[in-house]
């Protein structure tokens, strides 16, 4: 495990911007040496439970698809509910030999929208993603060198999203396989995101404080995983009132069973990372659905606990499966 903490410039940062904020937020920067947790955006009342409940039969969808969707040499990587004018969305991301992209679909229609390029080679692959309060968190990475990747939040409220432009980039350059993005999870918490980076495989997750309105990312903490945990394609953060969780998307060698483990990573208060893996789920997946290609979490307005997934290649039929919490 490495701890990497920069609390000085972290510190002096936040208060040249005291001006812009009132004595209460004053307050909780300089508490925020400790790396307090406050709960806002998704949530469930207990995480273990809503785990526990979700069925691990589908409701299938077949998306109707006219669109081109470029992926040669590469495949779907991730999905994540919106809503947009009061219509649900799919966002699902994915790669390809010459672009990273992401592929809009309709749940009413049940159609595919549009194609988003958000890169284009050598960060030709985007991987897991997830989407907290406004903006959708996406690792773009360069799949073959394995040595460079940007995390990424786009605001998809505006245009920016659609125009392919990052609220807040970050770059990442190290050793093979070591710095690269494939999944990558992000929740909402007072005044900033709490967001974690898993690279190839998810051998090692890196976590980050990001502040969007202040232009502002600290890398403050990094684990590697057991040997035991998955190869996760996805990785996703979710929380309740005691706690913030991870949950972990991946396929085995078994055709049409996907599987999800469910860590503990801190408690609420202060960050004390944890990392436990506390239980796991074997899903039955239908239609050439796998957890090998795009999945992903969502919490409803009841706050129930969904996974969406998809099959791992686009057709003029796209299957999409989703296990509910009853």
């Amino acid at each position: 495990m490495e701890i990497k903490h920069n609390h000085i410039n972290y510190v002096e940062s936040r208060f040249r911007n005291m001006k812009k904020r009132n004595i209460f937020l004053v307050f909780t920067s300089v508490i925020h040496l400790l790396f307090p947790i406050i709960v806002v955006g998704q949530q469930v009342s207990s995480v273990p439970d809503a785990f526990k409940a979700l069925k691990t039969e589908p409701e299938v969808f077949i998306i109707k698809n006219k669109m081109a969707v470029p992926t040669k040499s590469g495949h779907f990587q991730g999905v994540q509910l919106i809503e947009q004018n009061g219509r649900k969305k799919l966002l699902i991301s994915g790669s390809s030999l010459s672009k990273a992209y992401l592929l809009q679909v309709d749940l009413v229609s049940n159609r595919s929208e549009k194609i988003i390029v958000l890169m284009e080679e050598p960060f030709r692959h985007a991987g897991g993603i997830q989407v907290s309060d406004s903006f959708l968190a996406v690792g773009i990475e360069d799949n073959f060198a394995k040595t460079t990747s940007k995390v990424c939040l786009y605001d998809y409220h505006n245009k920016n999203l659609e125009k392919s432009i990052p609220t807040i980039k970050i770059n990442r350059a190290g050793e093979e396989k070591r710095h690269t993005a494939g999944a990558l999870g992000l929740l909402k918490l007072d005044n900033e995101f709490l967001a974690v980076v898993g690279n190839w495989d998810s051998r090692n997750w890196d976590f980050y404080w990001i502040d969007p309105e202040q232009d502002r990312q600290e890398l403050f903490y990094s684990f590697e995983a057991p040997e035991d945990w998955g190869s996760y394609q996805s990785i996703n953060l979710i929380k309740d009132q005691d706690s913030i969780y991870a949950i972990g998307f991946y396929q085995k060698k078994d055709i049409g069973l996907g599987y999800v483990d469910l860590i503990l990573v801190s408690r609420i208060g202060r960050f004390e990372a944890i990392m436990e893996k506390i239980n796991s789920k074997t899903f039955f997946c239908k239609n050439k659905v796998d957890f090998s290609s795009a999945a992903g979490l969502q919490v409803d307005k009841k706050g129930k606990l969904h996974i969406w997934s998809t099959q791992k290649y686009s057709n003029k039929k796209i299957a999409i499966n989703r296990f509910s919490q009853p």
